[in-house]
């Protein structure tokens, strides 16, 4: 699942929610430094990543790319699901994606930026100035964001094959990724209903 997905399902501003955001680039050693509130919200990503990475639906998509992104079919999924969010978010969400991005910045990013991971400050810079999550939403931005992807990471795939892909499958993928955002709507937590394991 990637940025927009995390904070949608992290349904609590502040610590909570910026912990959900910041936790792919926590490292162990760090975690132990965070604020609880935070440290919390990472431990939530990380349960979320292993209910997707377990999903039916998230299966069958992995799958339908796997001929164009071979073991990377999975992160291609991942980064397809904000997507297919953004599509349904009306039907999903109980406010305007614009308004959810901006609370996101003002109430979780902004005021507790100062444990944002260095290796993140270019990027969490570039995602308040062009607000990126609302971007990530969009089919055109998000194939060119996977060519950028693909290509800064230096992965051995061929981005037009898996555009190509994306594109045929596009009615099946967010038919079969709309009814993961159904089910993973149960998957909502705050603070108070998190239970992390011991």
């Amino acid at each position: 699942m990637h940025h927009l997905g995390h904070l949608f399902l992290a349904e609590e501003t502040g610590e909570f929610q910026f912990g959900a955001f910041i936790a792919d680039g926590v490292r162990a050693q760090r975690l132990a430094l965070l604020p609880p509130g935070v440290r919390l919200g990472v431990e939530f990503h990380r349960w979320v990543d292993w209910q997707t990475d377990r999903h039916p639906a998230f299966l069958e998509a992995r799958r339908l790319l796997r001929s164009a992104a071979g073991r990377y079919a999975g992160l291609m999924v991942d980064l397809w699901l904000d997507v297919v969010l953004g599509e349904q978010w009306p039907s999903l969400a109980i406010e305007p994606i614009e308004t959810f991005e901006q609370r996101f910045r003002e109430e979780s990013l902004l005021p507790y930026q100062i444990w944002v991971p260095p290796s993140w400050r270019a990027f969490v810079e570039r995602l308040c100035q062009e607000r990126l999550l609302l971007h990530f939403a969009s089919a055109d931005f998000m194939l060119k964001h996977m060519e950028q992807f693909i290509q800064r990471r230096q992965l051995p795939l061929r981005p037009s094959s898996i555009q190509e892909t994306i594109q045929n499958e596009r009615a099946y993928l967010s038919e079969v990724l709309g009814s993961f955002w159904r089910e993973a709507l149960s998957w909502r937590r705050r603070t108070d209903t998190f239970k992390p394991n011991p």
